[in-house]
């Protein structure tokens, strides 16, 4: 009788340890088993006054159009960290250095130059923010190994998978994460996305890349956006197509 019992108990701890395995590991975080070469980055943000100075905040990326490579995230965060005075679209007075390096190599370091989108006409209170949600910046110095991303040019297909590639906010080292979507429609320049494999919170990845299959770049994560036809929200990175013409201009300026 002791014998059984001992069994039966050796079968209860068992079955309770695999329990609290199989807990464990459905708790961990949820990602895409799709892998990249290096190319997430994430903000490291220095303003005139260190109060407001941000070590890490957010993500970005470089892309590269004719031999040019410059460096990308979304024009939104500044909403959330700007100190009271900054108004507009201008770094003046306000932000002294702008860098971007990769979470798990926190020595390989891009150092921004300037912003090329700066715009003192642009309130960053407005909802048009969110319309062209990128900031683009020349580059100063590069002594990272990331690899800049080229734009995709060709339409994207209803069904087709994206990816999201970074580190949400509570992650503070460790490779770059990715994440899976499935295509669903645009919105102007809104690309709504379902959720295939995805993070339990969002939250810090805004200014990742969007990319295809083939690693190409459509998309910068920003925000959210309510399909009229369902009433349904969807997460819906900003499409790149602007930001192509507004580098295409700029050359064509110079």
């Amino acid at each position: 009788m002791n014998s059984k019992f001992g069994g039966i108990m050796k079968f209860n701890l068992f079955s309770v340890i695999a329990i609290l395995w199989t807990a464990g590991c459905c708790g961990q975080e949820i990602s895409s088993n799709k892998v990249f070469k290096e190319i997430a980055l994430v903000n490291r943000i220095e303003f005139v006054n260190p109060k407001y100075d941000q070590p890490k905040f957010s993500c970005g990326f470089l892309i590269k159009y004719n031999n040019e490579t410059f460096a990308v995230t979304a024009k939104h965060i500044l909403k959330i960290i700007k100190p009271e005075g900054m108004k507009s679209l201008s770094l003046e007075s306000y932000i002294k250095n702008w860098a971007l390096y990769p979470l798990n190599n926190k020595s390989e370091v891009v150092i921004c130059d300037q912003l090329l989108n700066e715009d003192k006409s642009e309130l960053l209170e407005a909802k048009s923010t969110y319309d062209n949600d990128w900031l683009v910046f020349s580059i100063k110095q590069n002594s990272s190994g990331i690899i800049p991303l080229e734009i995709r040019s060709t339409p994207l297909i209803q069904g087709e998978k994206f990816y999201v590639v970074g580190w949400t906010r509570t992650m503070e080292n460790g490779p770059q994460r990715v994440y899976e979507f499935e295509y669903y429609k645009t919105i102007k320049n809104r690309i709504l996305l379902k959720d295939i494999l995805v993070p339990e919170k969002l939250g810090g990845l805004s200014g990742a890349p969007l990319v295809d299959e083939n690693g190409l770049l459509v998309g910068i994560v920003s925000n959210g956006t309510v399909d009229p036809d369902s009433n349904k929200k969807f997460f819906s990175p900003c499409s790149v197509t602007n930001l192509l013409t507004f580098i295409e201009n700029r050359k064509h300026d110079k």
